[in-house]
């Protein structure tokens, strides 16, 4: 499976360019997130990480524009695949606030027991588990083992569904605990998954900075996408790039200075001949009109997606 990330494209633009995605040989595109954000004024990159609620439609699309984009990607046979928010909502205008915003869901707003602890992990927690899972990431947490956040991220994940939507992408995996964890069965993973009312052939979680161990049982639930490695390559996905790679200074921007000659060189010599499943961001710091941008429509690009490796 080859995706491309287009990421901050609106959904307009993406239907015209089904064909050539098509032609480049990916399988999906990865789209940014739909949901209502704090503020869809903002050209910050992260804002569309600070949504609102499960509500969709923003500055990169409405519900009407995704159904007549999936329709067009489906009848070429290229997977929309959606990137969900479902750990967090966006906080208070006050910086480093785990309060969330005023205008947040009403229903998740004033009830305590849909959040996490208001307590801020760490630069040096991320080996927690505890905290990682428990604690918040700057932005108020929602607790997923709370019966109405996970009613209310299943109904966005049906009317996905319903718009054409055949993947999800679960935005910060890694911070919502597993079944077997903590003794507390926290089951969101599998009540959400096995809760969508037709079959997603594509579902995965971000999971990154993570070894074999923890991979292997995220991988129990859907796959992974990883920095890390697996024995069971099919149950990852990995990237030489991605926005947070280039974009986050959270974790170190470490290709931001990297020619994107090198990042399709990589991808082309290392990436896709020996992982089945590939993530492929298109760069798009300076505009979609940069060469930057435009490396994914390169030959050598195309020529890589094409190559088959054993699962």
């Amino acid at each position: 499976m080859r995706i491309l990330s287009l990421f901050d494209c609106p959904l307009e633009e993406i239907k015209g360019l089904v064909p050539i995605i098509k032609e480049q040989g990916f399988d999906a595109v990865q789209i940014s997130p739909l949901q209502k954000t704090k503020d869809d004024s903002s050209k910050e990159w992260w804002m569309l990480y600070q949504p609102i609620s499960m509500e969709l439609g923003n500055k990169i699309g409405s519900k009407e524009e995704l159904k007549q984009l999936c329709d067009v990607a489906n009848s070429y046979g290229v997977y929309i695949i959606a990137d969900v928010v479902v750990n967090h909502l966006a906080g208070s205008d006050n910086e480093g606030s785990l309060t969330p915003h005023p205008n947040c869901d009403k229903e998740l707003l004033y009830n305590p027991d849909c959040w996490k602890e208001k307590k801020n992990m760490g630069p040096k927690d991320w080996d927690d588990r505890y905290k990682v899972t428990h604690y918040c990431m700057g932005l108020p947490g929602l607790n997923p083992r709370n019966e109405i956040v996970q009613r209310k991220v299943i109904n966005m994940l049906n009317e996905y569904a319903d718009l054409g939507v055949n993947g999800f992408r679960f935005d910060a995996a890694k911070s919502i605990a597993l079944p077997e964890e903590f003794g507390e069965n926290c089951r969101f993973f599998p009540n959400v998954t096995y809760s969508l009312k037709r079959w997603i052939p594509i579902i995965y979680g971000e999971v990154l900075f993570s070894d074999k161990e923890l991979i292997g049982r995220y991988s129990k639930y859907m796959k992974v996408l990883t920095t890390g490695d697996s024995d069971e390559r099919d149950s990852i996905i990995r990237f030489v790039e991605n926005k947070d790679s280039f974009l986050s200074g959270d974790v170190g921007k470490w290709t931001a200075n990297w020619p994107v000659e090198k990042v399709v060189d990589d991808y082309a010599n290392w990436l896709t001949p020996n992982y089945p499943n590939s993530l492929f961001y298109a760069r798009n710091t300076y505009g979609r009109s940069s060469e930057d941008w435009h490396a994914w429509k390169s030959e050598k690009v195309r020529k890589a997606n094409k190559v088959k490796v054993l699962k």
